[in-house]
């Protein structure tokens, strides 16, 4: 399954964030207004510039139709006018990101990157990493007034809370729990010689990082928290009869031969309410924030002057 932070950074460059006015094209058709919310604008060039990626990335049947084209560009267009509007809604409860907000936002997605990719990124898709940088801080600001405006003024009570509870514990409930250290081996002999080890009291952690071949190696062989009925039978029915501390025998499987340490049970069990509340507000506040979102922005566009040009696009 992909990262979501990598998937909202590959968002962010494919759908650019106004920035406001720039002086980027010297021709009259390039300086033409596109959209205008009050004294903020965007030209044909600008929207031209942040449309290219999309474009980039259709394929090539869609790049020859010019109709399925032109319904792109107007799709983008009223995106753009959305956001316009939320970004001048900025302006007026004067919300701003702060440099250290805004830093630490980059910090995050960074750190789901290995040595270099990060930056792969931008050189993949054309855009330097400043001019992502200012979209990502459009989109903080963004998400400030939302939280303002929408989700600060959604109060959940306790009955309600319980009533949701009530519906969906059974979404938040586990299973048998087991959480393993992993070591695997491409062969036999090497197996029963890390057996061996372990059997004498060397640590199974230093080992894994040691010999195993595993993705979690470098973890000390840590495989998390596993459910019954996430792994092959084989290995399932091994993990789950051992008890915590102790060390399977080799198990072999068409992956290589295994041998697993036990750190902890957990048993099935019911969610406490308590352990739920602030999931459960979140949820619910969501869902009445999407059915808020529509009538917010309507109100927003009643009270500032909107003026799109379609045609030039």
């Amino acid at each position: 399954m992909r990262n979501p932070k990598k998937i909202l950074i590959e968002s962010l460059i494919l759908f650019l964030l106004v920035s406001g006015c720039s002086n980027k094209g010297d021709t009259a058709a390039e300086n033409q207004v596109v959209i205008g919310v009050d004294d903020r604008v965007l030209t044909l060039a600008e929207f031209n510039e942040y449309f290219e990626p999309i474009r980039m990335c259709c394929d090539e049947t869609q790049a020859e139709n010019s109709g399925a084209m032109r319904e792109a560009r107007h799709r983008f267009l009223l995106q753009l006018v959305e956001e316009m509007i939320i970004l001048r809604r900025a302006d007026e409860l004067s919300v701003d990101v702060s440099p250290q907000e805004l830093d630490e936002a980059v910090a995050d997605f960074q750190k789901d990157y290995p040595e270099g990719g990060f930056e792969d990124v931008f050189l993949r898709q054309a855009i330097s990493f400043e001019a992502w940088k200012e979209r990502l801080e459009k989109r903080l600001l963004m998400q400030k007034v939302i939280q303002k405006e929408l989700f600060k003024k959604i109060l959940v009570t306790p009955q309600e809370i319980k009533d949701y509870y009530d519906k969906h514990w059974q979404e938040w409930s586990h299973g048998e729990q087991i959480r393993a250290r992993h070591i695997l081996l491409p062969s036999e002999d090497q197996a029963n010689n890390i057996l061996e080890q372990l059997e004498n009291g060397d640590d199974f952690a230093t080992l894994a990082r040691l010999h195993s071949v595993a993705p979690e190696a470098q973890c000390g062989g840590d495989m998390g928290y596993v459910v019954r009925s996430q792994l092959p039978g084989c290995l399932e029915e091994t993990l789950f009869e051992l008890d915590p501390g102790t060390v399977s025998a080799v198990v072999k499987t068409p992956y290589g031969f295994h041998i697993f340490q036990v750190i902890e049970k957990r048993q099935a069990s019911k969610p406490n309410i308590e352990d739920c509340i602030e999931k459960i507000k979140q949820d619910i506040q969501k869902e009445r924030m999407g059915a808020a979102y529509g009538p917010w922005l309507a109100r927003l566009r009643s009270r500032y002057c909107i003026k799109i040009n379609k045609e030039v696009i």
